[in-house]
């Protein structure tokens, strides 16, 4: 049976969702139906003028801007005679002035089942903001693009909340955009009446099964999804992750890296479901533009082996050990964060940064991690929606 996600089931229910409000619809400019029509398309032929206005969130509404901290402004977009209010800005939340006349607030997010993905987290911001004031939420629920069972890393500790992490969860954190609000919603009793329209004929197990659009610029396919666990963490460092490449999170690597060196100790290490290919780049933008860089390859073989989190801590401990000299953790600010280090705020903690600062193979780490997952699992288990 094919898999209907939340828009196409909100096309059948239009009315019982929809009738007589006045309505924001938050979400990127990229999101469609299983048809591959424009959710904001979509919204506008079923409700007309009641669709008062969109918010954008981190990339813009039109997914053209880059990473962390690219700001974007509000602007009639005159092709679709409609306000379009950018979130992603200093302040990232909403102007109080936004919600006059709004009955409900439409949330459509294209989420890549990796934490630090900000989409989610924003929305919890943002809901924290709108508790209390009697704004209706309605969710259209997608599936999580790397199944709904499997987790990674270890689970963010509250001292560590950002937007790029809301909730205590791991890195790869295994539920749906649904899921994800409705445990934020307890987490912090967020006074809010959420609706959420969910997805049909998903199984946890599937990875992903849709139309993968464009959600921001370096996440053009479902396989940068895959390694993205672990490969953001590379953004905490001063190695290109990629950026400013056609192949971003895919390639690792810097000027002064000896990548087959990395690659012969990578490969002692027998990691499951990957292989690592010695590749040489010059990115066009971000860290070292215009520079070549000696770097990694990690091209993922079987998925349902491979471990991101587990791949990408061993390259930077490896890359540290053999270039203790050169390699260092990237300074603030990082995500409007401007005392923390970077790759504290991505990692949830200090733990994996001293774990590598003492070059502890991931190996040694596993068992806590995987006990931070196991009672993750208990603590998520009333949220699940399938």
């Amino acid at each position: 049976m094919n898999i209907q996600i939340g828009i196409d089931n909100l096309k059948v229910n239009s009315k019982k969702f929809l009738k007589k409000k006045n309505i924001v619809l938050l979400t990127g400019s990229s999101n469609v139906d299983s048809s591959g029509i424009p959710v904001y398309e979509i919204i506008k032929k079923l409700i007309g003028n009641k669709l008062k206005s969109i918010w954008s969130i981190q990339h813009g509404f039109f997914c053209d801007k880059q990473d962390n901290m690219v700001f974007s402004d509000s602007f009639f977009w005159k092709d679709f005679d409609i306000e379009v209010k950018g979130l992603y800005r200093e302040k990232l939340l909403p102007e109080e002035n936004w919600l006059n006349g709004i009955d409900s607030v439409l949330i459509d997010v294209f989420d890549v089942g990796t934490r630090v993905y900000t989409f989610l987290n924003h929305i919890i911001m943002i809901l924290k903001f709108l508790s209390g004031k009697n704004i209706e939420i309605i969710l259209l629920d997608r599936p999580n693009p790397l199944n709904g069972i499997d987790c990674e890393g270890n689970v963010m500790d509250k001292d560590n909340f950002s937007i790029v992490g809301q909730v205590p969860v791991p890195m790869r954190h295994s539920l749906t955009a649904g899921e994800y609000i409705k445990f934020a919603l307890s987490y912090y009793d967020i006074d809010i009446e959420l609706k959420i329209v969910k997805v049909k004929n998903w199984d946890r197990s599937y990875y992903f099964k849709g139309v993968w659009t464009y959600p921001s610029p370096n996440m053009p396919g479902f396989s940068y999804a895959v390694v993205y666990p672990g490969a953001v963490m590379i953004e905490g460092t001063n190695l290109s992750e990629g950026r400013g490449t056609t192949w971003p999170f895919k390639f690792i690597g810097a000027p002064f890296v000896d990548n087959f060196k990395i690659i012969e100790e990578l490969r002692k290490l027998g990691l499951n479901g990957v292989k690592f290919i010695p590749v040489f780049f010059k990115p066009e933008f971000s860290k070292f533009s215009k520079e070549l860089c000696n770097g990694v390859l990690i091209h993922p073989e079987n998925i349902k082996e491979f471990r991101s989190f587990h791949t990408y801590y061993e390259i930077i401990r490896l890359i540290r050990v053999y270039h203790l000299d050169k390699f260092k953790w990237k300074e603030p600010p990082y995500e409007f964060e401007y005392e923390r280090l970077p790759i504290d705020m991505i990692c949830g903690s200090d733990f994996v940064r001293k774990s590598i600062e003492n070059n502890i193979p991931f190996e040694d780490i596993e068992p806590q991690v995987d006990s931070e997952i196991e009672n993750y699992r208990e603590e998520i288990e009333d949220f699940l929606l399938y």
